[in-house]
């Protein structure tokens, strides 16, 4: 088996429907691959969905369902410990994969076997109606124009690695129950135990099928701050700094922050970030994008930084 394509996914029937639909179209993979999802304790007809998908003729989909709800680290690592394949493509439950995706990704693994890879996704253009949806497309890989791409932008909505390299360092961290990081922790693991490194793809595009407004978007970061971060501080402190997180958290056993440091934070859980969040709400757009995209998007920088300390210092917990 050459490839398995990972997907956790929970009560999103609809958008699940849609992401195993274009992945039935892949073209040009040359050798078996399957899917494999991971039910992780839906209650919305998901269940039903994928049986009936599974017990199709020819189907490659493979279910993993024992009625757990685990979280995302939990669940994919469930997903890739059940999978066969010699790569590892994991991808979420509302990404629309373009006909060629799959081989894009092992083309670049087969030539590249110590290699991981990380694939750009956009939101899809129906969704596009605020200044923050090309914010977000324009993160993390889809600023590397050429080399290898740091570990810190490895995110498992479309991004593939060897099995071996899974096994090498344990996959993820299944401390991870809440929202987002339990990938990038991973690939910090992948780089420093496993030696792998990364590469871009870039096309074809893969579309995000999901919404949501910015309020959504910094109630998952300030859910981050209060679960996620500090577990990825305490396992990698020497990361801290990189990601520009010192602004936020003190790596364990590191130096009294300086004033600057002390004087942001504050900030961060006051009436500036407040302003901060209205001032971005309301920011003026046009076709292709916000106005003043430089301004806009250090705006969203530092938004996103008092988001995390926000969640950090509450020590809040979302549903």
């Amino acid at each position: 088996m050459i490839l398995s394509v990972v997907i956790p996914t929970r009560d999103k029937h609809a958008l699940l429907a849609r992401t195993l639909d274009a992945l039935g179209k892949q073209e040009g993979v040359g050798e078996p691959w399957e899917v494999v999802v991971v039910n992780d304790g839906s209650s919305d007809g998901t269940a039903r969905l994928l049986a009936e998908l599974a017990g199709e003729p020819g189907s490659r989909l493979k279910v993993v369902d024992d009625g757990r709800a685990t979280g995302r680290a939990g669940a994919r690592q469930r997903g890739w410990r059940a999978a066969a394949g010699r790569w590892v493509l994991f991808l979420d439950d509302d990404i629309l994969a373009p006909a060629g995706l799959l081989a894009a990704h092992l083309r670049i693994l087969r030539e590249n076997p110590r290699c991981g890879t990380i694939g750009r996704v956009v939101t899809e253009p129906a969704l596009v109606d605020a200044p923050h949806f090309h914010y977000l497309d324009s993160r993390g890989v889809a600023k590397v124009k050429r080399g290898f791409v740091p570990a810190r932008y490895f995110v498992t909505q479309n991004a593939a690695v060897p099995r071996e390299a899974l096994e090498a360092v344990g996959g993820f961290d299944t401390r991870f129950l809440g929202w987002g990081l339990e990938d990038m922790e991973l690939g910090f693991r992948l780089e420093d135990l496993a030696g792998l490194r990364f590469l871009a793809v870039t096309e074809p595009l893969p579309r995000h099928a999901h919404h949501h407004t910015l309020a959504q978007l910094l109630a998952k970061k300030r859910e981050c701050g209060a679960g996620s971060l500090p577990l990825l501080a305490d396992r990698h402190p020497g990361r801290v700094r990189e990601m520009r997180l010192h602004w936020v958290i003190d790596a364990p056993a590191g130096a009294r922050p300086p004033w600057s440091v002390r004087l942001a934070r504050r900030a961060a859980q006051g009436w500036p970030a407040a302003c901060l969040e209205a001032l971005l709400a309301r920011w003026p757009a046009a076709r292709g994008g916000p106005l003043c995209p430089g301004l806009y998007a250090r705006g969203m920088d530092i938004l996103m930084l008092c988001a995390y300390r926000q969640g950090l210092a509450r020590g809040l917990t979302l549903s």
